[in-house]
This record gives C-alpha cells, sequence and structure tokens, in this order.
C-alpha cells in the first residue's frame, strides 16, 4: 500500500487554495489566525485582549530595542514543560526559541526579542501561569490550563507582508442592557518612524464580523494590534478572531 499523502489537486482536481495554504502546498504562503481574549475588558483605554489585560485597558507596550527575556512559571512543579516563543528579533527578522522551564526559577532566553507574536507549548503541560518578562514588563503569558498565548495582536516580520481575510469580536454583551464595545484595529509602521493609524472603528453588542471582500494588506514590520474598550460597564468577557495569510516578499527566499 502506498504511503504517499496525496492531494486532489496533484491528481487534476480541484482543492481549495486555503486548504492548500494549511497544508503547505502553496510555496511562501503560510496561514496566520490570530486569537484573543479576556476575562476583564478595559473601560477606560483601547487595548488588545491578552493575557495582561486589566480592568482600565490600555495599549500593549513593546519593547524599545531587542531584549533577553526571563521565562518562569507560578508554580515550581513545572520542569518537565517546554515553550516555544514565536517573535522577532532585532530588525524585526523573524526567529523562535524553545525554553525549558525550572519551576519558578528564571530561565534566560538566549536570543534576544524586539517581539513576542506569541508562545506555545510543546512538551509538557504547565500547572502554573508561564510568563515573558524584561525589566518588570510582561510582553508575554500563557495562562494555565491553556497551552498557548491568546492574544490579539502581531508585528509582521521583515519580508512578509500580512494579508488579512476574516475579522471577527464577540462579547457577553446584550442588546437590552444599554451596554457596548467598541472596535477598532490600531496599526504602527515602524519602518515610517512610528506612524499610528487607528482603522475599522465600530460599536457593537454581542458579536460583529467585518466582511473583508478584498483581503487587507499589512507591510512588513507593522504592529498590529485588534483592540477593544467597554462602555457602560459592558464586556466582562471578550474574544477577538483574525485570521489571514502570511506571504514572503521576496520569492527567492
Amino acid at each position: 500500500m502506498s504511503t504517499t499523502a496525496w492531494s486532489i489537486t496533484q491528481s487534476g482536481r480541484n482543492e481549495p487554495f486555503e486548504l492548500q495554504v494549511s497544508r503547505g502546498q502553496i510555496t511562501w504562503h503560510e496561514p496566520l489566525n490570530l486569537f484573543g481574549n479576556t476575562t476583564s475588558l478595559g473601560s477606560t483605554a483601547f487595548g488588545p485582549l491578552w493575557e495582561g489585560l486589566t480592568g482600565t485597558g490600555g495599549a500593549y507596550a513593546y519593547p524599545a530595542s531587542a531584549v533577553i527575556m526571563t521565562i518562569a512559571s507560578s508554580s515550581a512543579s513545572d520542569t518537565a514543560v517546554t515553550i516555544r516563543i514565536n517573535g522577532l528579533g532585532a530588525g524585526f527578522v523573524l526567529q523562535t526559541e524553545d525554553v525549558a522551564l525550572n519551576g519558578t526559577s528564571n530561565v534566560l532566553t538566549t536570543k534576544s526579542f524586539l517581539r513576542i507574536n506569541s508562545m506555545q507549548t510543546i512538551a509538557g503541560n504547565a500547572v502554573g501561569n508561564v510568563t515573558a518578562i524584561n525589566g518588570g514588563v510582561t510582553y508575554a503569558r500563557i495562562t494555565a490550563g491553556n497551552g498557548n498565548t491568546q492574544m490579539s495582536l502581531y508585528t509582521v516580520p521583515a519580508g512578509y507582508t500580512f494579508y488579512q481575510t476574516y475579522y471577527q469580536a464577540d462579547t457577553n454583551t446584550s442588546a437590552t442592557s444599554g451596554a457596548y464595545v467598541r472596535l477598532r484595529t490600531y496599526t504602527v509602521d515602524n519602518p515610517k518612524g512610528g506612524v499610528i493609524t487607528a482603522l475599522n472603528q465600530t460599536a457593537f453588542v454581542q458579536q460583529l464580523t467585518i466582511p473583508l471582500q478584498y483581503p487587507v494588506e499589512y507591510p512588513e514590520k507593522h504592529d498590529i494590534q485588534y483592540q477593544m474598550i467597554g462602555a457602560g460597564g459592558a464586556g466582562a468577557v471578550a474574544n477577538i478572531y483574525v485570521g489571514g495569510i502570511l506571504i514572503t516578499n521576496d520569492a527567492s527566499e
């Protein structure tokens, strides 16, 4: 029996392009799906949804330069767990690093990170919260039991372009509560000296899906934050879903 994994496209029939990208069959293309969640939506300032969001909200802070991160768990028993950091180094260059936890003891990364786009568990299961910290500032956290970060923010690596194809947000507000949530996409154009743009600003209750007839383009080295703010006590629980394709700019890479 043949063990070759055949695609129906290879056999001359149709297969959805999105499925081919997910299967790794489209060179220089890869899927990118972001999920942000919070149980304490900010009420005084816009902010992305992530594990470090507080009840007051506020924009996520980035390191001024690439820095060594300190990785640790809140549980001393987390000694057989490996965390993968997906981020960017100096010059916004794509890089990853795997870190073996040593319980509550600090473990330093060997690489310096300018951005952390996500962290995920690749071995074991942490029973404590896992954080990436530098200078007392938390840049990413895996909440115990989740296995990965849940952050509605992303920085496009050097040499790549992100094309967003899907945008959805959910909250526990109701049409009769008198409370609502405001949503926006906040970007920083680092190549242009940090030019800030706020897009797709709108208010909603319960659920909002933004139709994207044509993919939204985010060039390399752009910081993207999908942000929310609650009004009238709205949105103690909130989620943001973003999907798209990350494409290499130079096909020779």
